[in-house]
């Protein structure tokens, strides 16, 4: 259900949520592949709530845990498998930015008696038998803490610090426009006495491995302009992860370093999966619906970041996101 905070309509589903959150004893979460810190967070986040009311929470988390991210408590209990030997009351999917994205895992959801889907992303279906969908929210860990809030139980400095990185990596350290009056509020009940903001930030943005930062640094080399510097892209193939000995996750937020190039108005980075499949980030200075672009290959995300992964070689989709995104530009270049 597609609702805002705070309203009554919101109110209702937050109620149903703690219905089933309440009677439950053995949960597990779930999200979307190579989760980033809003996810990650938000799997935490609800792991160190069950664990402090004596419930059984069991973290899914497929492909390894971001380096900036693994210093969080509890990222070392995620595991690739449920347990066979256990009967799930319920099941919680912490944001997909599309329906598509999740592919095989929604099966797992068989393994619940009941199911809830939370998410902040636009025009995102609603995979569970209840569904939060807040589009107006920062983030999932946002939506997370209204729900929690509303039990009354206090939350431990793991379960904040949780929730406040997936906040914080979701606003881009509270730069862009989802950094509401509402993310602030929750920021403010969340700190405590006990979480150093500083050392946060220190961990998750300047943190890092030699291998990111080649493979970052590679991503900046590779820069290509398009459509008279409007438009700004790089690639990463299979073969530059294996030369460099890094992974996917090296590659989370290459994509920044060359959307902050003045005078463009869409960023875009190409990454090799395998199977013959291209993952595109699409990032808009402003001015560009990049989910619209995203959409039409049956992507999603937001207004100014989005994405999609494609089927074909890298050429191939080279040359249809470029060509989707020059429409864009000419199509926003007529309306003025």
């Amino acid at each position: 259900m597609k609702v805002t905070w705070p309203s009554s309509e919101y109110d209702k589903v937050i109620d149903e949520i703690l219905e089933k959150l309440d009677k439950a004893q053995n949960i597990f979460t779930i999200a979307h592949p190579y989760a980033d810190g809003d996810a990650i967070g938000s799997e935490l986040a609800l792991y160190h709530y069950c664990k402090s009311v004596g419930k059984n929470c069991v973290v899914l988390n497929f492909e390894p845990v971001p380096e900036q991210l693994s210093w969080l408590e509890g990222y070392d209990i995620c595991t690739d498998k449920l347990p066979d030997d256990v009967d799930f009351d319920l099941a919680i999917l912490m944001e997909t930015t599309e329906a598509r994205r999740m592919g095989d895992r929604v099966n797992l959801f068989k393994r619940a008696k009941s199911t809830i889907h939370l998410d902040h992303h636009i025009n995102v279906g609603g995979l569970g038998q209840i569904n939060l969908m807040d589009e107006k929210a920062s983030s999932t860990c946002e939506i997370l803490y209204n729900i929690l809030e509303k039990t009354g139980v206090p939350l431990s400095k793991a379960c904040r610090e949780a929730l406040y990185v997936g906040i914080m990596t979701d606003t881009g350290n509270f730069r862009y426009n989802n950094s509401t009056s509402r993310a602030h509020e929750v920021i403010s009940k969340i700190l405590g006495n006990d979480l150093i903001v500083d050392d946060i930030y220190k961990i998750v943005y300047e943190n890092t491995g030699l291998n990111r930062v080649v493979i970052h640094g590679l991503t900046m080399a590779r820069t290509k302009p398009d459509y008279n510097g409007k438009i700004v892209s790089s690639w990463l193939k299979l073969e530059d992860f294996e030369k460099y000995g890094a992974s996917e996750v090296d590659a989370d937020g290459a994509i920044r370093n060359i959307s902050c190039i003045n005078g463009i108005e869409i960023a875009v980075l190409f990454k090799e999966n395998p199977d013959n499949r291209v993952k595109v980030s699409l990032r808009s200075s402003g001015n560009i619906d990049v989910m619209a672009i995203a959409n039409k290959f049956q992507g999603g995300g937001h207004i100014l970041a989005a994405g999609v992964t494609l089927p074909g070689n890298m050429e191939e989709v080279k040359d249809k996101i470029i060509a989707a995104c020059v429409d864009a530009i000419k199509e926003f270049e007529a309306k003025k």
